[in-house]
């Protein structure tokens, strides 16, 4: 199976490496964070583009996909939980949008925090979902007009149960363009993995200056594991 994507809010390139791995060519990426940049040219051998407020959606190239972990901050517990009124994030999920519009990718894939589901009592949420939805999680939504007509389905899934060793909880959105299918199509989330991976395993026995002592290092792996 070919097929090509986008890589938006790229980070390290997670979503780039899940997609290569079953035949993805990546044509078109994103992440402003310098950092970031650096590891995912490291990772991949080239540097994303910067601010994706700035590119014009008709410059991107045609793509079956697009992927996008939008920015977390704005919905996150740990934060302010600001939203939309993020003076500089929060209204980035549109500018998703604007490229589902202009592109009109097959399917799209969207992750963020656990805590998208429950800001401001859910009415965030629903937002996204009207934005983007002809159906959610296999039910019409007959009275909708959204920006773009998808099917979508969404649930929250925590990393720990597909094989990465840390707790980690996102809500991830999964959209099926109705050019694709005009029914709802049937899709569903992957089941957990009953085979866990722990922390413990991927730790260097020799390491060179490390900052804590030994006993607390076995202590925080206990812990972890």
């Amino acid at each position: 199976m070919s097929f090509v994507f986008a890589d938006l809010f790229a980070g390290i390139g997670g979503f780039r490496i899940a997609l290569e791995s079953i035949g993805g060519e990546c044509a078109f990426s994103s992440e402003w964070d310098k950092y970031a940049q650096m590891t995912y040219k490291a990772n991949f051998g080239d540097v994303p583009l910067g601010d994706i407020t700035q590119i014009e959606p008709s410059s991107i190239p045609d793509i079956d996909i697009l992927t996008a972990g939008f920015p977390c901050q704005p919905f996150s517990s740990i934060g302010k939980r600001e939203g939309f009124e993020h003076p500089t994030q929060g209204t980035l999920f549109y500018d998703v949008v604007k490229i589902l519009k202009e592109k009109k990718p097959k399917a799209f894939i969207l992750e963020n925090v656990e805590g998208l589901v429950t800001h401001d009592s859910g009415k965030t949420l629903k937002i996204i979902l009207d934005t983007l939805s002809v159906s959610i999680n296999g039910q019409y939504l007959f009275l909708s007009q959204p920006d773009v007509r998808y099917h979508v389905f969404w649930s929250i899934l925590d990393a720990k149960d597909y094989g990465v060793p840390q707790v980690r909880k996102r809500i991830f959105i999964v959209g099926i363009s109705e050019d694709v299918s005009r029914d709802v199509p049937s899709f569903t989330f992957p089941s957990p993995n009953k085979n866990k991976e722990y922390i413990g395993s991927y730790v260097e026995e020799n390491i060179m200056g490390y900052s804590i002592s030994k006993h607390l290092q076995d202590s925080y792996l206990f812990k972890l594991d």
